[in-house]
């Protein structure tokens, strides 16, 4: 008899916590990534940030189903995939936006407007992931 993975009985802020955790290497990505498309290629910053996001999106799916939360195995996993993204992506959309409005108005590095846009959101794509990938009437 198979065993459940220890994560999926952890409480909603240890889940949070893992969320953050696991989004880690693919920010670690992300870094590097949107430094090479607007530092080498010469890439306009909301552009190459816009990419930046599409990469880490699809990174953090799996992520969270094989370390953060049990899914929801009633639902197809091409369809929580095709929820999970378009909704993560809105929030990255609204990221995005600030991202952009803030690289021009704001005289701090945008690699620091990055990182506090990605603290920003965090928690809004935690509930969110949860809810599609858990399924929305689980407590756990």
């Amino acid at each position: 008899m198979a065993t459940e993975p220890k994560h999926h009985g952890l409480h909603p802020l240890g889940k949070l916590f893992r969320f953050l955790l696991v989004g880690i290497p693919a920010f670690l990505i992300a870094i590097p990534l949107n430094l090479l498309l607007v530092e080498t290629l010469g890439w306009p910053k909301p552009a190459a940030y816009a990419l930046v996001q599409v990469v880490q999106v699809g990174i953090n799916f799996f992520a969270c189903i094989l370390f953060v939360f049990r899914r929801d195995t009633s639902r197809n996993l091409l369809s929580q995939f095709l929820l999970f993204v378009s909704g993560i992506l809105a929030a990255r959309i609204l990221d995005w936006g600030l991202y952009s409005l803030l690289v021009k108005l704001v005289p701090f590095h945008y690699i620091l407007l990055q990182l506090f846009n990605a603290g920003l959101f965090s928690v809004a794509k935690f509930v969110f992931a949860r809810r599609v990938l858990e399924g929305v009437g689980r407590q756990r």
